[in-house]
């Protein structure tokens, strides 16, 4: 009973904060360039609706809006804690907001895209999916519609997963903690490229890019487009549950801060 309460309020007051960025998402793609080109050429020539919807945001914006909402753990955790709700609950019925929050988004993505933006800018569908995986069950396949809500739907979750992470392990540490390791993870990974860079001729790395071949569904007798899209879904759905693990134990280790 406890956790479909804690649901419907963290649902709905996401589903608010959704529906402003929704509407910020929106005025930004067709309000500013308008602006813009009032301001800076004194005229509107060159905008049209279809110049306009050639900049889908939607997909962007989702992941963004995904990780910053899921990344604010303490707050949450705190009001919950102090009114007599258990670390469990709250996990249990943010787990349940964040998988059916990154399913909205992605259904209004797929709606938006083939019922706004495809009919506008023309006939040639060129999702991140249909490029890659449009052709393995075939292009005109029913199929694909289910298939192609599935995989945006577990990629937003898996960046909702992600977000909870950091999320968790900030609200772990000490202040000072946590800014120096914001600071010394950005300079660990500019380490590490560099170091690849330089040395991955004289590294085995074969092992590790017929990993990455086999996780995105690519092998040597497929062309682009026929890409098995169900190797990046279980890939995904294995990463979602382990991190969902990951981060009920961080939080069990959460206390409330005097601050």
């Amino acid at each position: 009973m406890k956790t479909k309460m804690i649901f419907k309020n963290k649902f709905g007051y996401y589903l608010k904060g959704l529906g402003y960025t929704y509407i910020l998402t929106f005025l930004f793609i067709f309000l500013l360039p308008i602006v813009f080109a009032l301001l800076f050429t004194g005229s509107l020539d060159g905008i049209s609706i279809h110049n306009l919807l050639k900049n889908n945001l939607l997909p962007f914006i989702s992941i963004l809006f995904l990780v910053i909402s899921s990344y604010r753990v303490y707050g949450p955790f705190k009001f919950y804690i102090q009114n007599g709700i258990s670390r469990r609950t709250v996990w249990k019925a943010t787990i349940w907001v964040t998988a059916l929050l990154s399913l909205l988004m992605s259904v209004i993505n797929y709606c938006y895209y083939y019922a706004v933006i495809l009919p506008n800018v023309g006939n040639v569908d060129n999702t991140f999916y249909n490029q890659l995986f449009g052709q393995f069950l075939g292009f005109h396949s029913f199929w694909n519609i289910p298939a192609q809500i599935l995989y945006e739907w577990l990629l937003l979750w898996s960046f909702a997963v992600l977000g909870m992470f950091f999320g968790s392990l900030s609200a772990l540490l000490k202040k000072r903690t946590r800014r120096m390791l914001w600071i010394a993870i950005p300079i660990g990974l500019v380490v590490l490229v560099r170091f690849l860079m330089q040395f991955h001729t004289g590294m085995n790395l074969d092992w590790t890019m017929n990993f990455i071949k086999f996780v995105v569904g690519y092998t040597e007798t497929t062309n682009e487009g026929e890409w098995n899209p169900f190797h990046p879904v279980g890939f995904m759905a294995i990463m979602i549950i382990l991190g969902t693990i990951i981060n009920y134990w961080i939080q069990q280790h959460i206390v409330l801060k005097n601050q």
